[in-house]
């Protein structure tokens, strides 16, 4: 899923785009709508999208005013505009694409279809960065893991990972901070990308931290960094014990 906003100040326009999105670009997960720029100012810092359908012309401040006050243009643009002789500043922008009020939906389709290239680009891109890094440093529990989400694929340090749980097919990761996510692989997934970054799995569904624990109790539990207690299956307690003395 790609996530976008969209920015536009014509009600009837967002809600004829918004319709077409949701009909006919499945890809596109819509987080919000603003109607102005400086809504849409907040909207981009806020929900970090990575599409953004761009009104050009609007009241007291158009779109490129806007873009030009962001600190970085991390994500693709489709600039929506009513006005053809703004496609070449459209285009010497860099955007992605432009697309002319009345949308024709063979348009919003081929120009969606162009981002989602650009934007999967990106993220291949970044898995590979994040490759070349592990690589030249193995073991570091600075490096980060690529961990695919609904929402696409989140990278996180291995030592923010504080334990993980499986659940079916799925495993909910406990993340420093009070965070957590769920990811579509597997606990026997993480227990291979994890073991060699100080983690243990304790137990047929859960994998833990070695460095994240607060105790060890006698009735074969562990108490994590987030005070969530992991139990040690029996077969597991004498290895387990062993690696706490290598701590």
């Amino acid at each position: 899923m790609i996530k976008a906003i969209i920015i536009e100040d014509e009600a009837h326009a967002r809600l004829t785009l918004k319709s077409k999105l949701e009909e006919y670009c499945p890809e596109v997960e819509l987080l919000g709508m603003a109607d102005n720029p400086k809504e849409g100012r907040i909207l981009i810092q806020d929900l970090k999208p990575e599409l953004v359908f761009l009104d050009i012309a609007m009241p007291g401040e158009s779109g490129f005013d806007m873009l030009s006050q962001l600190d970085s243009l991390d994500f693709e643009i489709i600039f929506v505009t009513g006005f053809d002789n703004f496609a070449i500043d459209a285009i010497n922008f860099c955007a992605i694409g432009y697309i002319l009020k009345p949308i024709q939906t063979s348009v919003l389709i081929k120009t969606v279809h162009n981002a989602a290239q650009r934007i999967r680009q990106k993220r291949d891109n970044e898995r590979n960065k994040e490759l070349i890094r592990n690589l030249q440093h193995p073991g570091s529990t600075s490096n980060r893991i690529g961990i695919p989400t609904e929402e696409g694929l989140e990278f996180i340090p291995t030592s923010d990972i504080i334990h993980c749980e499986g659940q079916k097919k799925l495993t909910k990761l406990f993340l420093a901070g009070n965070r957590s996510l769920v990811s579509s692989y597997s606990i026997g997934e993480f227990v291979r990308l994890l073991e060699p970054y100080g983690f243990f799995q304790t137990h047929r569904s859960h994998l833990i931290n070695l460095n994240r624990i607060l105790r060890y109790n006698r009735e074969g539990q562990v108490t994590m960094e987030d005070h969530s207690l992991v139990p040690v299956s029996k077969r597991r307690r004498g290895e387990f014990l062993q690696q706490l003395t290598r701590l």
